[in-house]
């Protein structure tokens, strides 16, 4: 039997407010709702300037030498906002800032550090790549990013060909997953729902990518998550490697920090890194 939107509110509504660390994993895949999450593909096109990147931490004292281990971690160890474990998943930004702030986020929330050397990656869109845009969260939404207009055509083309009670369906699951990509996380168990979504959606449909707004600076810019088989098919082109120190207010950890840019090349071997 089919159940009302009413009874949907109620059951988003009580999961939204679940303290996850007390569940066991099992417990998700128990809620059918979750297997029933709508989508819409659009296509992410390439254009002269329509660039991602990524940020990694480097290591004291040295470089990063390869482009494999920058590009994406094949085997991480633990679930993440668009990952389950040992889930290949490429993170990337819309910008380089955007990027390094992302890449020092979980460091900044648990330790003292503000001060950080990373490596950013820049890569030009060469092929139209099938993404999901997640943009239903109020927080999201009043940052003005772009992803507002993908939102709101997708929003307007469901009010046209749903029926009333579809539509608000539709409306009620994609907002709160939407929320479920925009919340803090107090434990690794949050990142258990979106992580799920993401991988059914990248292993199971076209989409080759997902796309949410930033949380860790005001909402501001967004991110991807791209499947690894845009690497392998050169929908993705590397075309510069710089490295910058990144300085953060001692106290308030969202105000924009310093950035200053060290190091930069554009020179590759193979997989091979050339500094100079």
């Amino acid at each position: 039997m089919k159940k009302s939107n009413k009874y949907l509110s109620k059951v988003l509504k009580r999961l939204s407010r679940l303290d996850f660390s007390k569940y066991r994993r099992g417990y998700f895949n128990q809620i059918g709702v979750l297997n029933r999450i709508p989508f819409e593909i659009f296509d992410l096109e390439p254009t002269s300037s329509n660039y991602v990147y990524r940020a990694v931490i480097n290591k004291p004292n040295t470089h990063y030498e390869t482009i494999s281990r920058i590009a994406f971690n094949p085997n991480p160890k633990s679930i993440s906002r668009a990952n389950l474990k040992g889930q290949a998943v490429a993170y990337y930004a819309c910008d380089y800032d955007i990027a390094l702030i992302e890449a020092c986020h979980d460091t900044l929330s648990t330790t003292s550090k503000r001060i950080f050397e990373l490596t950013v990656s820049k890569w030009k869109i060469q092929k139209k790549i099938a993404v999901q845009i997640i943009n239903s969260s109020s927080l999201a939404q009043n940052a003005g990013t772009d992803l507002n207009l993908y939102y709101a055509k997708c929003r307007l083309k469901q009010l046209t060909t749903l029926p009333k009670k579809k539509y608000r369906t539709w409306y009620l699951k994609t907002k709160f997953m939407a929320e479920q990509f925009a919340k803090e996380i107090s434990s690794e168990k949050d990142y258990y729902i979106t992580a799920r979504y993401s991988n059914q959606l990248l292993k199971k449909t076209k989409a080759k990518g997902i796309i949410y707004p930033s949380i860790r600076y005001l909402y501001k810019g967004f991110n991807y998550a791209f499947s690894p088989c845009l690497f392998k098919d050169n929908s993705l082109q590397l075309e510069e490697i710089s490295e910058y120190k990144v300085f953060f207010d001692k106290n308030d950890i969202t105000k924009y920090p310093t950035i200053i840019r060290q190091n930069s090349t554009s020179y590759f071997d193979d997989d091979n890194i050339l500094w100079r």
